[in-house]
């Protein structure tokens, strides 16, 4: 029998973020697991000397991270019940990299994310990183659509 002990969720703050959250904590009760909620900042000293602000960049960055911190526990608070055992992460780096390090670190079971529409060029000329983790990663991905199917039927 397959037993699911630890589920990452990785948080973008999108749109689609509560509903990514509800898929997680359903399945967490389901299974009796423990959420891993992972907020990852992108590293801004990629930019040192490409992109000026009036804001240094470390300043910056940390900013970034304090109001990430607040953001995510306020996303569980909200929306996780007291049945879910839960811990919040924000990181620093690129996301597939951080992912792949946590699922083997955490000896994550499962790994829940949304998928964003692929109508963003940049998604176009070089994948999501849903779709990246989708054939890099060793544990099953329960992906959360960006829409509902009744939408699709609906505009078809």
């Amino acid at each position: 029998m397959i037993t699911m002990r630890v589920i990452l969720v990785a948080i973008d703050f999108s749109d689609l973020s509560s509903r990514v959250m509800d898929y997680a904590s359903g399945l967490a009760s389901a299974w009796q697991a423990r959420l891993l909620v992972v907020h990852i900042v992108h590293d801004l000293s990629y930019f040192v000397g490409i992109y000026h602000t009036d804001t240094p960049l470390p300043e910056l960055q940390q900013r970034l991270e304090n109001e990430a911190h607040e953001s995510l526990e306020a996303l569980c608070k909200s929306q996780l019940g007291a049945d879910v055992s839960y811990e919040t992460l924000v990181m620093t780096g690129r996301p597939v990299v951080i992912i792949h390090q946590l699922v083997r670190e955490y000896g994550v079971d499962c790994l829940v994310l949304g998928a964003h529409s692929s109508d963003k060029p940049e998604h176009q000329l070089f994948g999501s990183t849903a779709e990246r983790l989708l054939h890099h990663t060793s544990c099953p991905i329960f992906m959360v659509p960006p829409h509902q199917a009744s939408e699709f039927i609906s505009h078809g």
